[in-house]
């Protein structure tokens, strides 16, 4: 493809906020329940563990649905795959408000929603190949991916302020209205890919889902990557699911859980533009997913082993920097490493693995500890940081060629 038929869109902002509005909102509605657990408790009048497992749910339908969601966006492209999660999200979005303090409506209309993540997530490099050009697809990629941290924090924020303020019932409306309006606007404004592409690197010729996913497995770059977010992400779920558990027996309160947990939410999206930046400002994958994982590695230590408040504060600033600072460094890597495999499929694999690691590490982590202190179990995830970290230096770095 020559020089001339190749041309950059302004739309394409345009479409990545469209997106990553969606994606925010999404993650608002995953992490609805989880700052108000005992007042939920009392609105569903239900015990804690049904309120936990709301959430535990996403995480849980990601597994099979991915599969499903990476074969539709193989066949429907970005707009048709997001388009479904959009959908599915507004609808069920609205529908748990509906379902009043009925619990298992309630449940069901979440897990709907929990079904649309899997077609929104697996569409962030398809959204960066189809409008980005190369010098900007890492970019694209973070962008798209902090969007998961943005909603996250803006859940834990809002949503028990609105509880407080209003009620239960109102915050689940606007939370529902929320849903409608960012699947509307995604829906009616959102294109499918520009009239001429933005890099002459794009595939044409792909490979059915099932095929792909046998080159996939088959790839041993993509299996080291396999590894790799599958520790990192259990390490990382593990670390927020048990934060206030963690500062416990430290000396510290739920005030100061939360002041941690937000500061390695925001050290994530700091460290996912920078170094997703960086990525497409050196063209290089591999060195610079070394270095963000040994920053998570480096400061995960640090947090191990101290109770001084200032160090707590800045190791888990970069360690949230660090290990969310890798994600579209290795989505990218994995689009570039499995080609032609649609990114959809890579991108799926790795998304569901990185849920498999948190499930596999909550669960297998929340008893190795020692007087109720989790240092046994930081240390643990400190030594499977520091194998991902080993493990990133045997993958083969691929240049892509800037237009």
């Amino acid at each position: 493809m020559s020089a001339q038929d190749l041309q950059i869109y302004k739309y394409r902002w345009i479409v990545l906020f469209l997106f990553f509005f969606t994606n925010v909102v999404s993650n608002m509605l995953w992490t609805t329940y989880a700052p108000v657990t005992s007042l939920a408790m009392d609105y569903y009048g239900v015990d804690e563990f049904y309120i936990i497992l709301i959430s535990l749910m996403f995480l849980i339908v990601y597994i099979p649905i991915t599969f499903i969601a990476s074969w539709l966006i193989d066949k429907f492209d970005f707009k048709g795959g997001a388009g479904i999660g959009a959908l599915l999200m507004g609808i069920f979005g609205f529908l748990r408000y509906m379902a009043e303090n009925n619990y298992v409506l309630a449940l069901i209309f979440s897990i709907g929603i929990a079904v649309a993540q899997p077609f929104l997530l697996n569409t962030i490099t398809k959204l960066s190949a189809n409008w980005f050009p190369d010098k900007e697809r890492t970019t694209a990629t973070g962008i798209s991916l902090i969007a998961t941290s943005i909603g996250i924090a803006l859940g834990m924020i809002a949503t028990p302020i609105l509880v407080i303020g209003l009620n239960f019932r109102t915050m689940l409306l606007i939370y529902g209205i929320l849903g409608l309006v960012s699947s509307l606007l995604f829906l009616i404004f959102a294109k499918n890919k520009p009239p001429t592409p933005p890099s002459s690197n794009l595939i044409t010729e792909e490979v059915f889902m099932f095929e792909g996913f046998h080159m996939l497995f088959s790839n041993r770059n993509f299996m080291i990557l396999v590894i790799i977010f599958l520790l990192s992400m259990g390490v990382f779920n593990m670390i927020m699911t048990y934060i206030e558990l963690i500062v416990i027996p430290r000396e510290y309160d739920s005030i100061f859980a939360g002041i941690l947990g937000m500061l390695m939410i925001v050290g994530g999206i700091i460290g996912t533009i920078v170094m997703a930046l960086l990525s497409d400002i050196l063209n290089k994958r591999k060195i610079i997913m070394i270095l963000s994982l040994f920053i998570a590695t480096v400061s995960l230590l640090v947090f191990s082993f101290t109770s001084d408040e200032f160090l707590l504060l800045i190791s888990g600033f970069f360690f949230g920097f660090g290990l969310m600072g890798a994600g579209p460094i290795a989505l990218e890597y994995a689009a570039d490493a499995t080609k032609p495999v649609p990114e959809a499929s890579s991108n799926g694999i790795l998304m569901m693995v990185g849920s498999l690691g948190g499930i596999f590490m909550i669960i297998s982590l929340e008893n190795v500890k020692i007087s109720g202190d989790y240092f046994p179990a930081l240390i643990i995830q400190t030594i499977l940081l520091a194998f991902c970290f080993v493990l990133a230096f045997f993958i083969k770095e691929f240049k892509v060629r800037k237009e």
